[in-house]
């Protein structure tokens, strides 16, 4: 995946974010291609879900601070995706289509929800002057 403007929301915090969540998606598909075996793959599949936790608290936490009308559906999106991406991870197995599935799943999500929900979320900041919202910080 190739990180383009097409994919930016307007708010630095948030799209530097998502930069990170497609470059560890990268990773996790560069070790994959590479013959780095299930194991390496994991070890990025699960940095790839701890950040999207990490990422989507504090997104959480923006919509919450500034009260999107949005904020219940968008939450029930993010916990569905890292819900399902851990115990996919977990249970993961040898098997190449097990591997080439969660790869695509992850990829058209991240793509998928950047270029619909997030993007909502920005043209509602955009719409209600908050383009320059602080970034909530994760405790």
């Amino acid at each position: 995946m190739e990180w383009s403007e097409t994919y930016a929301i307007g708010l630095g915090a948030v799209d530097q974010d998502h930069q990170t969540l497609f470059h560890l998606f990268n990773q996790f598909s560069d070790t994959l291609a590479k013959g780095g075996g299930i194991d390496g793959a994991r070890r990025f599949l699960h940095e790839l879900v701890d950040y999207s936790r990490y990422h989507f608290q504090r997104e959480e936490a923006m919509m919450r601070k500034l009260e999107y009308p949005d904020y219940a559906k968008h939450k029930r999106m993010h916990d569905s995706f890292a819900d399902f991406v851990h115990k996919t991870a977990e249970t993961l197995g040898q098997e190449p289509d097990d591997i080439s599935f969660l790869q695509s799943y992850v990829e058209m999500w991240l793509c998928g929800h950047i270029l619909v929900m997030d993007k909502w979320f920005g043209e509602w900041l955009e719409a209600h002057g908050q383009t320059n919202a602080e970034a909530v910080p994760t405790s």
